[in-house]
């Protein structure tokens, strides 16, 4: 074995088991006994300074709480912060995010932790989201700030919600629901773009229906995308290459526990890159999470097993002399996702195996992790590895070197890998508080 894929297998190995030894939860620490923060036994002589702040947001518009949110110190390091804050999102059945924003006491607040949970709607623009967010978090922090050197300057407002139709002589009525939680969708995308020598052009079509509760979930959606990109070559040859794939997709999954769901699954595609004309398939099965459903934002292990049948129809004869067949198969498949103080981490192995041809299968493992190591240093990586044997549709002949170079066609591989390490380390002042936007471009968008 090469040194690189040895290497490739050591970065797999970490990536999918160091996760699950990570996942055990350490309850958080008893809080102190003796008096509670600020009281006259622990504080000591005038206010303590303003709350330090350890933001962990990857959906945050940093800038926009640093000039909005100012009666707090935002750090770069957690080992120095009075407080971290930990958010984390998911997306709803209407299109929307569900935000989830935890508040970790450190230092003086160690034990004292707080959660807050808002919505924010499909059509909420993003200066709507990030308004709505400082609201959650200012009101998060007030709190823990009240004996602080700003607490004079802090006040609290009220807005009066707007008056809510009520029916003679009883409460409020609950607003319908006309669309019965159902949710559509449709997108259309193009791009041009050129130069002297070469030319590209592509378009998009999407579409999409869903409808989510807590019993059930419910998706279908559609596809058709379409590319053409033109090469002049110096002796006035041209070359043109096009790919179109087309699909339609639908999934039904019901809730059976907190910890058991059922799904099934249908889909309809075709593929010039993948030389299928038609590929018609179904499966059905069964998932279980270690974690409770409801933890799904901090912690998720789960192991799912499927099992169904694809008929294909090919544009051009295939390697195996078929033109077109039936495919039944199964699938195992496990992933384990953490977002934890420390970091997060993310992993998963699947094995699809033919059952008419057992040899053929392909078993791919995945693996990415962002970590806080030590004060200012943190690490990332992200591997990928798949043991391919399974490729039914390849094309009977040989390819051009023009499909080859422009990978119009797929082509036979027992293996496909891909991976990236890198750190990062950061020392100096722990303050990031300074909002500084000269000579920046304008980040991209017109202030108005």
């Amino acid at each position: 074995m090469s040194i690189r894929k040895r290497l490739l297998c050591v970065v797999l190995a970490g990536l999918v088991f160091a996760p699950a030894l990570a996942s055990a939860q350490v309850p958080p620490p008893a809080r102190p006994a003796g008096p509670p923060p600020g009281a006259p036994g622990n504080r000591p002589l005038g206010p303590p300074p303003p709350l330090r702040i350890f933001l962990d947001c990857y959906e945050c518009d940093i800038d926009y709480l640093r000039r909005n949110v100012r009666f707090v110190d935002y750090v770069r390091d957690r080992s120095v912060a009075d407080l971290h804050v930990l958010v984390t999102t998911q997306n709803t059945g209407g299109g929307g995010s569900a935000w989830v924003v935890k508040f970790i006491g450190l230092g003086r607040f160690q034990g004292i932790d707080r959660t807050s949970n808002f919505t924010t709607n499909q059509t909420a623009t993003s200066d709507e989201r990030r308004r709505e967010f400082a609201r959650i978090f200012r009101l998060g922090l007030v709190a823990y700030a009240a004996d602080t050197q700003p607490a004079p300057q802090l006040d609290v407002t009220f807005r009066r919600p707007p008056p809510t139709p009520a029916t003679p002589g009883g409460p409020a009525t609950s607003t319908k629901d006309p669309w019965r939680k159902w949710v559509f969708r449709t997108s259309a995308t193009s791009s041009l773009s050129g130069e002297a020598s070469s030319e590209y052009k592509s378009y998009r079509l999407n579409g999409s229906a869903s409808r989510v509760t807590q019993a059930w979930k419910v998706n279908f959606s559609a596809n058709k995308s379409y590319s053409e990109s033109l090469y002049k070559l110096g002796d006035g040859q041209e070359i043109t290459s096009i790919t179109t794939s087309a699909s339609v997709n639908g999934t039904v999954v019901k809730s059976l526990t907190g910890k058991w769901s059922w799904g099934t699954r249908g889909s309809w595609s075709n593929s010039s890159f993948s030389n299928t004309e038609r590929a018609i398939g179904a499966s059905s099965g069964i998932e279980f999470d270690f974690f409770p459903y409801s933890e799904a934002n901090r912690r998720s292990l789960t192991l799912q097993y499927m099992v169904g049948a694809t008929k294909y129809n090919y544009r051009e004869v295939t390697i195996f002399d078929k033109l077109e067949e039936s495919v039944p198969a199964h699938t195992l498949y496990m992933s384990l996702g953490l977002r934890q103080p420390w970091g997060s981490m993310g992993s998963s192995a699947s094995l699809n195996q033919h059952l008419n041809h057992t040899e053929r299968l392909r078993l791919s493992i995945y693996g990415n992790a962002d970590v806080r190591v030590f004060k200012g240093f943190s690490f990332y990586a992200y591997a990928s590895y798949s043991k391919i044997k399974d490729q039914i549709a390849l094309r009977k002949g040989s390819s051009t070197p023009e499909e080859i170079l422009l990978r119009l066609t797929q082509q036979a591989t027992n293996y496909s890998y891909n991976y990236s390490l890198g750190f990062s380390y950061s020392f100096g002042s722990i303050f990031t508080s300074i909002v500084n936007p000269r000579f920046n471009g304008g980040n991209s968008f017109f202030f108005f």
